[in-house]
């Protein structure tokens, strides 16, 4: 190769143009780049070599700049429509006449640029291209729309986590959810290392990340295990020092699919029209809620009224989400996942949205609320002489706490003359089935709650109020059993 011969090769994958200077052995030849640097270069590493003259080193900078005119990436579509027809291969040399009618060293080594750059219209075989046909560049399109929508998603996402790391609010999207509990999934894996012993590093080995994870992980310069994805979503407030990862490695679902939360939002805008057309109006019964304070889903109530032939009879009223689900739909199928509510000391575990089970689905003081009524009728000495069940209409009158209920049987509070007559039936029901071989265990109730790094621990008094609403959820499912058996219908015993 001739001393000033103008070459291209690469530097870890980047461009780069040089000046052969001189032979480095038998094969190989020391070139010198735009920067002044030295390379030996073996034949297989020069990837493209300017013909017809020889530069200098200083020369390099200028001839780079001769080329920029040509380098439009659009321009080879217009060849490729001239080529695809005949499927005709073209080398850079001929690119150049096609392109811009010129066979100057610049524009020869800018159509070469513009071909080994192109990922879309041509292809390389040997040392010419070969243009790709309609059906393959149409499909390269769509590939590379998909990369880039990728690409820039991954940016989006990027930028999100950089704010939250900010301490900035950060409003995560859809697809977030995907990469985020990618991390979560990642970083619950420490509680595997206490629930079995297994070594840490042995468990991380055992469980490599997922490609999203250790995508996320490395641009943020994290260091690529549980204990490192852990802290990422403390840092980005997605979890507290304290997360229960014991909780993130069960089943129960904590957060609701994006599609459930809509369908909750729906539902709350435009209700669903009421299946049960025939439910019983009972707003005019007084109606009360006894929970503790901090109960956000208020699911039970009791009422008290005296019949026209001087009987009295007890109402237990439980709170109907039926009345805003459409069977099938994605509320119900998700509520059939979960079960049930579930409570922890940390907080509750919803198994409806919370727009919905602590709002309609809830019995609302002075709300007039969809509930299933059980109204019973008690002998003399407590056992059930009659009852009758009903979808029925509500509006809950009071919402109160087990201390409120204690301090008004304590006081004999005669405004409420209801509260009064439920804890004497109460009291009557509860000597009815210890008469029929009954027993209680009475073992001390707590109640634990975790808030941060507070931890508060209350010990419950069996209290009158609690007795009294103990008494009446039993009589109703003895009421709900004894309708069951005479319906044939299959019930859980509990």
């Amino acid at each position: 190769m001739e001393k000033g011969t103008l070459v291209e090769f690469r530097v870890q994958g980047d461009r780069r143009l040089g000046i052969v200077e001189r032979p480095d052995g038998k094969t190989r030849w020391f070139v010198v780049d735009e920067r002044g640097q030295s390379h030996s270069l073996a034949p297989r590493q020069i990837t493209y070599t300017v013909t017809g003259q020889t530069y200098k080193a200083s020369e390099i900078a200028s001839f780079l700049e001769q080329i920029k005119p040509y380098l439009d990436p659009s321009s080879l579509e217009v060849a490729w429509e001239l080529l695809v027809e005949d499927g005709e291969t073209v080398t850079p040399d001929q690119m150049a006449n096609l392109l811009f009618s010129e066979s100057a060293a610049p524009p020869r080594y800018a159509a070469y640029c513009l071909l080994s750059d192109d990922k879309l219209y041509f292809k390389q075989k040997g040392d010419a291209y070969e243009p790709r046909t309609a059906a393959q560049v149409a499909e390269r399109k769509h590939q590379l729309e998909v990369e880039a929508l990728k690409a820039k998603g991954q940016q989006e996402f990027l930028t999100r986590v950089e704010q939250a790391l900010k301490g900035e609010a950060v409003e995560w999207q859809r697809h977030d959810r995907q990469r985020l509990e990618g991390l979560e999934k990642y970083a619950a894996l420490i509680a595997d290392t206490v629930r079995t012993g297994v070594n840490y590093d042995s468990l991380a080995r055992a469980y490599p990340p997922s490609a999203p994870v250790l995508e996320t992980m490395t641009m943020l310069g994290r260091p690529t295990t549980p204990q490192g994805a852990f802290q990422l979503l403390v840092d980005l407030g997605c979890w507290s020092p304290y997360e229960n990862l014991f909780l993130r490695r069960s089943s129960i679902p904590i957060q609701f699919p994006h599609k459930v939360l809509e369908v909750a939002q729906q539902r709350l805008d435009f209700p669903p029209i009421d299946s049960d057309t025939n439910r019983l109006d009972l707003t005019h019964l007084k109606v009360y809620t006894i929970d503790d304070e901090t109960t956000t889903e208020i699911d039970d109530g009791l009422s008290w009224e005296i019949l026209p032939d001087g009987r009295e009879r007890l109402w237990v009223h439980i709170a109907d989400p039926t009345r805003w689900l459409v069977p099938e739909d994605e509320l119900d199928l998700e509520a059939r996942k979960r079960g049930s509510t579930v409570y922890l000391p940390t907080g509750m575990i919803p198994m409806f949205p919370e727009v919905l089970a602590t709002g309609p689905m809830s019995l609302i003081q002075g709300k007039v609320c969809c509930a299933l009524s059980f109204g019973i009728i008690l002998g003399t000495s407590g056992g059930v002489e009659d009852y009758s069940i009903h979808t029925s209409l509500i509006k809950p009158t009071y919402r109160l706490t087990y201390e409120d209920v204690d301090e008004m049987l304590q006081l004999r509070v005669q405004a409420e003359p209801e509260i009064a007559a439920i804890a004497t039936w109460a009291q009557r029901r509860k000597a009815w089935r210890y008469a029929q071989g009954a027993i209680s265990i009475t073992m001390p109730e707590a109640t634990i709650k975790v808030k941060g790094e507070e931890i508060h621990i209350d010990i419950l008094d069996d209290s009158p109020s609690r007795q009294l609403v103990a008494e009446m959820m039993i009589v109703a499912g003895e009421v709900a059993a004894r309708y069951g058996k005479t319906h044939n219908i299959p019930l859980p015993f509990r």
